[in-house]
């Protein structure tokens, strides 16, 4: 996904190596880990605590759905006798362009693993040992980034009317469509989303739509 590119460290100002993220490596069991069966979840994100002071509530503030909203819509489900989907978007910030430049250290063992995959990056890693550290600019908005959550929003909900959907003002992450004569709702909470409509196959046409542009996704229906 080009989430980032390396950096190299003689070419950056000294405020830019001062002012980089930290990359902080997140490993948890899943819900059906079992001794037996290990099933263990790997996360890489930003520690973006040090950008908060750079940025107004404004810049970073991304709506989420309202439970009010939420409830409301699931009523006109039941109501209607809509077909309803829940689906996730895979890795949803990292979709999203970073429009700042925002440079992230990587240190450690993860650079050794990392210039496995890349090896030509090993020429630009920097120190040795615990201090070896690698210098990469963040493409997409990487997860821990302040304003990674806005960016997102603003491309999903930016895709959700390039399909026809126009926003509800009340609630702006509420989307509604007319397909087929009847109304189709989508409502969603960061990556996580209700599609709904009274025809089955319209919600496999909204489905396959959004997995065209930012891949397969998990659906429970």
């Amino acid at each position: 996904l080009d989430v980032f590119e390396p950096l190299i460290y003689n070419d950056m100002t000294e405020e830019q190596r001062k002012e980089a993220l930290r990359m902080v490596n997140l490993i948890k069991e899943k819900r059906d880990h079992t001794p037996e069966n290990p099933h263990l979840k790997g996360r890489s994100c930003a520690n973006g605590s040090t950008q908060r002071p750079h940025f107004t509530r404004e810049e970073t503030h991304s709506p989420t759905v309202s439970l009010d909203a939420f409830m409301i819509t699931l009523l006109v489900d039941a109501l209607e006798g809509r077909d309803v989907s829940f689906a996730d978007v895979p890795g949803a910030y990292l979709h999203a362009k970073m429009k700042d430049f925002v440079a992230m250290i990587i240190t450690g063992e993860e650079v050794d693993m990392l210039c496995k995959l890349k090896p030509e990056w090993k020429e630009i890693e920097v120190g040795e040992g615990k201090n070896k550290r690698l210098y990469v600019r963040l493409n997409k908005a990487l997860y821990g980034c302040v304003q990674s959550a806005l960016l997102w929003y603003e491309l999903y909900s930016e895709t959700l009317q390039g399909m026809g959907f126009e926003i509800n003002p009340c609630d702006l992450c509420v989307a509604n469509a007319v397909i087929k004569g009847k109304q189709c709702t989508i409502c969603w909470y960061v990556d996580d989303n209700k599609i709904s409509h009274v025809d089955p196959s319209v919600v496999d046409d909204i489905i396959s739509k959004i997995e065209d542009k930012f891949g397969k996704m998990t659906v429970t229906r």
